[in-house]
């Protein structure tokens, strides 16, 4: 039986053993779907007037798209397997993320005990490197006696946000024939009875205006007095005969307050 596409007039040619009621297919030029009309005797649904070679030639055209409809068919019918990545894959990407980080762990195992050699971390490095440290951290006397403090004066600011500011101030001269850098010196204020009331240690190089100290947060005070970038600048190689300033700040000082001292407590060599 030969049938023809509604949609675009394809021609094609189907076993009449093979029909059924209602039947459902796809055109596969158009991808039309149809229904066969069901025949009562032999003749053709769409009856081929061509004699000859060229009616021949048109039933072996039909009979070659019958077949790929049909294959086309069983292709579209057939459901596809999905595609992923197999378990294969998957323990492989595994393995090899485990492998870099054991690498990474063995890196890191080889390399942390030679930098802890060389580096104090508080509450990690053992007593015996903490003492090592304070050794070699200590100064004598010897080492800051031609450290000379001038200009040292003391006055109370008020502060907007923070209140009453002790501030203490001045410049500390280097007077070694050699040059000598990180000045750190320590205020202390004591009682009536020269008991230790408060004590501050700090590196010179740093001083606030007056306006700074009457406006600044604690916050920016400590910022400005404690600042890399004039340590540095001002106390990282004081030549003989130069000097660098300091200044250090109590906050709120208690009124038995009575007396303040100052003193240097490190000058070391430039390196």
């Amino acid at each position: 039986m030969t049938v023809q596409c509604p949609n675009c007039s394809t021609k094609y040619r189907f076993d009449d053993s093979r029909l059924q009621k209602n039947l459902k297919v796809r055109c596969i030029r158009c991808r039309h779907v149809f229904t066969l009309p069901f025949p009562d005797g032999d003749e053709d649904i769409y009856p081929d007037k061509s004699p000859g070679v060229e009616k021949s030639s048109r039933e072996a055209a039909d009979s070659s798209r019958e077949q790929q409809f049909q294959e086309d068919k069983h292709v579209e019918d057939t459901p596809q397997e999905k595609t992923g990545p197999t378990d294969t894959s998957r323990l492989i990407k595994i393995g090899a993320v485990l492998l870099l980080l054991l690498i990474i762990a063995g890196s890191l195992y080889v390399t942390l005990p030679r930098i802890a050699e060389h580096v104090y971390i508080p509450f990690i490095s053992s007593e015996r490197d903490t003492e090592e440290v304070l050794m070699i951290e200590a100064f004598s006397e010897e080492d800051v006696r031609d450290i000379s403090l001038e200009n040292v004066r003391q006055y109370f600011v008020s502060n907007d946000d923070i209140g009453q500011l002790f501030v203490v101030e001045g410049r500390a001269v280097n007077e070694f024939d050699t040059p000598r850098s990180r000045i750190k010196l320590r205020a202390v204020l004591y009682d009536h009875q020269e008991q230790v009331v408060q004590e501050k240690e700090f590196l010179a190089g740093n001083a606030a205006s007056l306006f700074q100290l009457q406006v600044s947060s604690r916050e920016e005070l400590e910022s400005t007095l404690t600042s890399q970038l004039g340590i540095l600048t001002n106390n990282k190689r004081i030549d003989p005969g130069s000097s660098t300033p300091f200044m250090t700040v109590f906050y709120n000082p208690p009124e038995e307050v009575h007396e303040f001292g100052l003193e240097v407590i490190e000058a070391r060599t430039p390196e």
